[in-house]
Formats: structure tokens, sequence, C-alpha cells
């Protein structure tokens, strides 16, 4: 009896088995046959992919399918759009991950998700805000792999970020970006999240430099947009709110650090060229340790913060104990009518003529050195320093007009050296040492 109910056991494993290998087989045939049985037009793909994730493909000369490591169709080096031609994607391979429940579905398309891979991207700075409307619009999740990013205007490239990884996602309430690559040699961190209420919160992180910048606004309308902008660099703190029109108008803004304290307002023109004003009242601005920083910056060998310097252009006031106003157009760096100090003020204008080890800055000082016996005597010098050793180089000395000879200069110059600079241009922000080398002249 028990041989009989052991044999009913194995022939009904058995049977479970046979029909486990028909089951698997029938859908590793069928699995394997699918490219037999697509046939989806392009003109069908390129509908759908106009419709779930905006994207405009004018030519499709051939659709793969691919088995591995899910069921996708595949269109090889395309040219592209998304959105109304916010970004304009180039030789960019794309991917359509097919939905698995529904495959068998002959008639029409229907995938989860759809990844972009290589290529480039060029995103026209003018058009920015319509980078809101894709994910805005996006109805399924759109994925960018090892893309690079081009950002520009005119023709002109402002910057990239290579190496490109973009998620683009859809949820019931909010919508969001996510990209990570690489600007300036740096990894770079972006996530922008977008609500129904037209409410925006952008985040950019630059671990490796320590950067976090958090930029929240909301559009008012179809034109105006208003917000708060939060930027921290090495514990550095910029901060303001602004309306954004035409222009953005900046108001309320603050700097805190160990180097500067300062208040801020102004605006900023973006059309037809960017263009910055923005004026500054200092409480605290300690040059002392702040130059350092600019000398170790921009006059070393390593050069890469160039790029980005050379697109801010602007105008920059300064008020309160420093007077004067930064002028930077095209890279081209100059300081203009500056006063230092209240009482026997030193008044002197610059112009950085190049980056680098081997920059250097022009400069003219004027001061008026009042002596107990004689009439205040005007003195001014004209010369170059070299920031990356710390070097002062005197061209011409002028006394009440009159400019000394080659052998005089050369003497006030060394002594200018040896009793100023001392091996280190920060000592030329050490206003006793500065007034004792001007007194001691006559």
């Amino acid at each position: 009896m028990s041989r009989i109910k052991k044999f009913n056991f194995t022939l009904k494993a058995q049977k479970k088995l046979k029909f486990i290998l028909y089951f698997s087989s029938f859908f590793l045939l069928t699995y394997l046959c699918i490219p037999k049985l697509l046939n989806f037009s392009p003109e069908s793909i390129r509908e759908i992919l106009k419709i779930n994730n905006n994207i405009n493909i004018n030519n499709i000369s051939k659709v793969n399918y691919k088995i591995f490591p899910t069921p996708r169709l595949s269109i090889l080096n395309s040219d592209f759009t998304i959105g109304e031609d916010a970004i304009e994607i180039s030789n960019g391979d794309i991917e359509i991950i097919l939905n698995i429940s529904k495959i068998l579905n002959f008639k029409e398309i229907n995938y989860k998700k759809l990844l972009i891979n290589k290529g480039t991207s060029k995103i026209n700075l003018n058009n920015i805000n319509l980078l809101l409307s894709i994910t805005n619009k996006n109805k399924k999740k759109l994925t960018f792999s090892e893309n690079n990013i081009i950002f520009f205007r005119k023709e002109k490239v402002f910057f990239e970020i290579k190496n490109a990884l973009i998620k683009m996602n859809q949820y019931k309430i909010k919508k969001n970006l996510i990209l990570n690559g690489d600007f300036l040699n740096n990894k770079i961190f972006i996530e922008l999240n977008s609500t129904l209420q037209n409410k925006n919160n952008l985040i950019i992180k630059i671990p490796e430099l320590d950067i976090a910048t958090r930029i929240f606004f909301k559009k008012n309308n179809s034109v105006e947009a208003s917000g708060s902008f939060n930027l921290e660099v090495f514990n550095n703190l910029l901060k303001f709110n602004f309306i954004k029109g035409n222009n953005i108008k900046i108001t309320d803004g603050f700097i805190r650090s160990k180097l500067v304290n300062a208040s801020l307002e102004g605006k900023i023109a973006v059309k037809p060229n960017f263009f910055s004003k923005i004026d500054f009242e200092t409480s605290n601005l300690n040059m002392e340790k702040l130059f350092p920083v600019i000398q170790k910056a921009f006059f070393l060998d390593n050069t890469n913060n160039l790029p980005l310097i050379k697109k801010i252009n602007g105008v920059f006031n300064f008020k309160s104990n420093l007077e004067g106003k930064i002028i930077n157009k095209n890279g081209e760096l100059s300081f203009e009518d500056f006063k230092v100090g209240k009482n026997k003020p030193l008044f002197f204008n610059a112009k950085i003529i190049e980056f680098g080890k081997k920059g250097k800055v022009q400069f003219s000082l004027v001061k008026t050195i009042q002596n107990k016996k004689d009439e205040p005597k005007k003195v001014e010098i004209k010369g170059f320093l070299i920031p990356s050793n710390s070097k002062v180089i005197f061209e011409k000395f002028i006394i009440d007009g009159k400019e000394l000879s080659n052998e005089k200069i050369k003497d006030f110059e060394n002594k200018f050296s040896d009793n100023v600079i001392q091996n280190s241009l920060v000592n030329i922000f050490q206003k006793n040492k500065i007034d004792k080398y001007f007194k001691n002249l006559f």
C-alpha cells in the first residue's frame, strides 16, 4: 500500500515538473520571439514619445529590440529635442524600457521608463525656465546617463557638466529632477523639486569645494517669480530675497563670514547679456585674511576658477569705510575710485592685467601727506604688483606734480619692499606700516 502511495506522489511530482518545464519553455520561446512579433512603426514611436516625455524626434531610421537585461526598444545615434527646444540632444541612444506585463499588446507601445545614454545635450540659458515645464509635463520616468550637458547663450558656451546622470521622476503632488556630474573637475549634485502650487526648490552642491546652494522660488504669473537664495561656501553665508521679472531685483541681502560682513542689494540683468550691479555696505572687511585667499585662488598655476569668473560681468559698489567699485568685463577686472579710511584717506585704482603665476596687477595710488612744518604734499605712485611672489615695482613716483628720477624711484621702491611688504603683500593692508612709510618720506 505504501508503495502505491509513493508511486502516486512521484507521478504528481513529475507532472508538476513537466508543467513548470513546459510553461518556462513557452515563456522563454515567447520572450525570444517577441522581436519577430513587434512591428511598431516609426510614426507610432514618435507619437508616444511626444505624448509621454515631450520628445520631438524627426527621423527614426532603425529600431532594435533588446532582450536583456529587460525587454526594450533601442534607437541609436539619435538627434532630438525635449520640450519646446528646451533641451537639444545629439548622438544620443534612446532605450524604451517596455512594460513586461503588457508586452504582448502589439497594437500599443506601453513603457515604464525612458533611458537616454551618451550624446551631448545643449541648453540655452535664455530658455532655462522651460526646464520646469519639462518636469511638469513628463509622464514617464526619464533618465540620462553618460551625457555631456552644455549651457550656452548666443552660441557661446557658458559652462559644461560632463558625464552627467539625470533622473526625472513623477509623483502625485510633485515633480523631481536629479543631476549628478563633473563640473570644473569637481563632482556636482543638482536637485529640482516642483509642486502643483508652482512652488519650486533648487539644491546645488559641490562637495569637494564645500559649496551648497538652496533656491526657493514661486511663480507669481507667467513672467514674474519671487523667492530666496541661500549659498554656503566654507562656512561663509550669502543670503538674499529676489523678485524676477525682466531683470532680477535683489533685496535684504547679507554676507556673513570671518572675512566679510556686509549687507547688499541690487539688480541682475540676464538678457541680452548677463550683467549685475550690486551695492555692498561693509561693516567688517578683513583684507589681511581675505587677500591670501584671493592670491591662492587666482595667482597660482591652478586657474580652474577663471572660466567662471570671466562670465560674471558687472559693477560692484562698496560703501562705508571702504568706498569704490569693482568692474568685471569679460574677465578684465578693475578697481576704480577706491578710498580707504575716513581721516587722511588713501585713493587708488588698479587693474588685473593677467591671472596665474605670471599675473600682474597694475595700480596707481594717491595720498596727501600732512607735515607739521611744511605744506601738505601730494604723492602719486604708479606701478605693478606681482601677487605670486609678493613683489612690488614702482614705475613712476610723483610728488606735487614733479616726477622723481629713476634712481630715486628705485630707492623708494626698495624702502617700500623692506619696510612695508616684508615678503608678504598682506602687509600693504596694515595701516600703521603704510602711514609710517609715507611719513618717513620727508
